[in-house]
């Protein structure tokens, strides 16, 4: 399991990263002018002056003037790369500080600081009570909040480091071009779709994965025939994930990411939606007034909750920008079974009986993963 990010704030080291943005530095002066310096000297004299003729000297030239660009582009990338990592290690020192601050402060009190930085409801002055007096619930809930709004910006300097960094690196072949932040509040000019393919990267996969053409309907046949593969993965612009995404039920799923992210300052959490939450008469009212019409009009409001059932989302937080939109990673794990084709009727243990592994009516595993942007409600 992952150290907490709170143990790995207190901990961490943060000198390295201030070699680096040395090193950044260094890389940047040793480059800069080479790009001019490759056009003067070298393609100059070739194409200009007749130093090089013949049948190979135009493509000898297309190829200079590409190196001439490339070193352009990677004195671009190591100054914007060096102001990021300059940027975003002041930040996280200043978080890491204050963290060590308020953890000292809250020992002092006899508090007791769990793994992940919360704090233990029934513990002050190092004993363990049944009750508590008003004074000492409101000791414990300050430094709670104060770690946890300290976490937060520990969390967004953190990631916001990482993405800003790899954006201006870049995902292609050569160096950047255009790499366009210098800082890591700058956040807002990386696109939902960079996000995505940026953090694909950082997992070691495809970060432009090709599209799937599955749909509720399609997958549903599919259980229903037993044909094709038993696990099926979803990223962002598949219609299974822009389905999911869509649908109503995720309004309040992500104002209670964003509540949670508030109030914990931590860096994943989960999220659920229920069709039961008003019984097993409202599961029937919604399946009769909402799902089936759906699923028979391509409703894309309630298609994907319709298709899904209940749900729950893992998330991370990829960053959040200056005006307090949240980036986040959802991650949903659906199966297509006989189970779940009953879940109107409720939850039981039993049902688990009739599901298949193989042929037809066998069940399908689904992995939804998609990241986005949610805007901030209040600030």
């Amino acid at each position: 399991m992952a150290e907490a990010f709170y143990l790995s704030l207190l901990a961490v080291d943060l000198s390295a990263l201030g070699g680096l943005a040395e090193r950044w530095e260094i890389i940047h002066r040793d480059i800069k002018g080479l790009g001019k310096r490759m056009h003067d000297e070298v393609l100059t004299p070739l194409r200009d002056k007749g130093y090089w003729e013949g049948a190979a000297a135009p493509y000898a030239w297309k190829m200079i003037d590409d190196i001439e660009r490339q070193l352009e582009s990677a004195a671009k990338v190591a100054d914007a790369a060096r102001r990021v990592v300059e940027d975003g290690v002041g930040d996280l020192k200043s978080a890491q500080k204050d963290l060590k601050d308020a953890t000292r402060r809250a020992k002092e009190r006899g508090l007791h600081i769990n793994a992940d930085g919360t704090l233990s409801p029934d513990i002050i002055g190092n004993v363990c009570k049944v009750e508590l007096t008003g004074e000492e619930k409101k000791t414990i809930e300050a430094a709670d909040q104060e770690i946890a709004q300290i976490l937060k910006r520990g969390v967004t300097a953190d990631r916001n480091l990482a993405y800003s960094l790899m954006a201006d690196i870049g995902l292609g072949q050569w160096f950047n071009s255009d790499p366009g932040l210098t800082d890591i509040d700058s956040t807002k000019k990386i696109s939902e779709g960079a996000y995505n393919a940026l953090d694909l990267a950082f997992q070691g996969k495809d970060p432009y994965p090709g599209l799937s053409s599955d749909d509720p309907y399609s997958l549903g046949w599919d259980w229903v025939t037993g044909d094709g593969p038993r696990h099926r993965d979803y990223y962002y612009g598949d219609e299974m994930t822009e389905l999911i995404g869509s649908s109503e039920s995720m309004e309040q799923l992500r104002l209670d990411t964003l509540e949670q992210w508030r109030s914990t300052g931590q860096p994943q959490g989960s999220v659920a939606y229920s069709i039961s939450e008003s019984g097993k008469l409202g599961a029937l009212k919604k399946l009769i007034t909402t799902d089936l019409p759906a699923i028979v009009t391509g409703d894309e409001d309630h298609l994907g909750e319709a298709f899904t059932g209940s749900y729950n989302l893992n998330y991370t937080v990829k960053g959040q920008d200056p005006d307090g939109s949240l980036v986040v990673e959802y991650t949903m794990k659906n199966n297509t079974s006989n189970e779940s084709f009953l879940h109107f009727i409720g939850y039981y243990d039993w049902l688990e009986k009739f599901n298949r592994e193989e042929g037809v009516f066998s069940s399908v595993d689904q992995k939804i993963v998609w990241t986005e942007r949610i805007p901030a409600k209040e600030k």
